[in-house]
């Protein structure tokens, strides 16, 4: 198979490429480098290009020439989209719609990657697909991601249900693991970065809030379950099970690295002025994917134990 990735460089587009490529696959790598380095798969098989999902006849070209497109392509994460809003926005939309238009111009079949952060405020313990979403003000920024993902989301169904491209979408949860950098606000290598330094570890609010890390090869083996058998216009959740908080956290981390840093409480309000509001709780139901065979294996604790030791290679 020829597989386009747009956004093939990033966290989870390097690990999806690298696999892909150990499997005998051909990929061609689109991404603008904006948060990543240029010389990430330098030494690998992967064709990759330098350029922007918003250059319309690039998009065509490569897409005409692949087998399956893995559309990645997306400013990474709430703290990013807060300070590029505008770009946010325009990837998530004219971004989605080019690679879209040439999918069905050239009638190839679209895995688009969306996020748990479109479940907003939703108050259950566990998160299933047809849950509604509850987003909070537009006056809080820290909200736009989320309303970028799901446009994605919205383009990729309409597209599907009105013109028949072939798409299925998959929600991935806080996913972590080798090439994950916390430029950009991921908590888990900023903290193993900062525990690795012995600097003081920031929880923001009061480190309650819950969150359910899944590890980057168990989520690729989701990602794989639904190109291979997943429906034709469908959602799925991509995530692991074991759910922590922010606070329980930081202390593993501090334990699991040896750290000697402190963990320091910061109020959201201090930390983001009032532009920030955040989910308490992000739990996937991944019952659906589980039908598909899916059955996570890395338990958090190793998944956390191989991320500190690529950072201690980085460093």
């Amino acid at each position: 198979m020829h597989y386009l990735v747009t956004g093939g460089a990033g966290f989870i587009g390097t690990n999806l490429t690298l696999r892909l490529l150990e499997k005998g696959h051909k990929v061609t790598v689109l991404d603008n480098f904006s948060s990543t380095s240029k010389d990430r798969l330098k030494n690998t098989k992967a064709e990759v290009i330098e350029g922007s999902v918003l250059d319309k006849a690039l998009v065509f070209s490569l897409v005409k020439e692949c087998d399956y497109v893995i559309h990645l392509a997306a400013v990474v994460g709430v703290r990013l989209a807060m300070l590029k809003g505008i770009d946010c926005l325009r990837v998530s939309y004219l971004g989605t719609e080019n690679v879209l238009e040439a999918a069905y111009k050239y009638n190839k079949e679209i895995f688009a990657a969306s996020s748990s952060a479109i479940y907003g405020k939703i108050k259950s313990s566990l998160v299933n697909e047809k849950d509604d979403y509850v987003l909070g003000s537009s006056k809080k920024s820290s909200w736009l991601y989320s309303v970028a993902k799901l446009t994605e989301e919205h383009l990729t169904l309409a597209y599907n249900r009105e013109l028949g491209v072939k798409v299925k979408i998959g929600r991935f949860f806080n996913v972590i693991g080798p090439y994950q950098v916390g430029n950009f606000g991921m908590v888990v290598p900023t903290f193993i970065n900062r525990a690795l330094k012995d600097e003081p570890l920031k929880v923001y609010g009061d480190g309650l809030q819950t969150r359910t890390f899944g590890y980057i090869e168990d989520v690729l083996n989701g990602l794989e379950l639904v190109l291979q058998k997943g429906e034709i216009g469908e959602i799925y959740n991509i995530g692991g099970t074991e759910e922590i908080t922010i606070l329980q956290l930081a202390n593993k981390i501090k334990v699991l690295t040896k750290s000697n840093s402190i963990i320091e409480l910061v109020p959201y309000k201090k930390a983001f002025d009032d532009n920030f509001e955040e989910t308490l709780q992000r739990v996937p139901d991944i019952s659906k994917l589980r039908k598909l065979g899916y059955s996570p294996s890395y338990t958090l604790d190793t998944a956390i134990r191989n991320t500190i030791n690529y950072q201690k290679y980085l460093n």
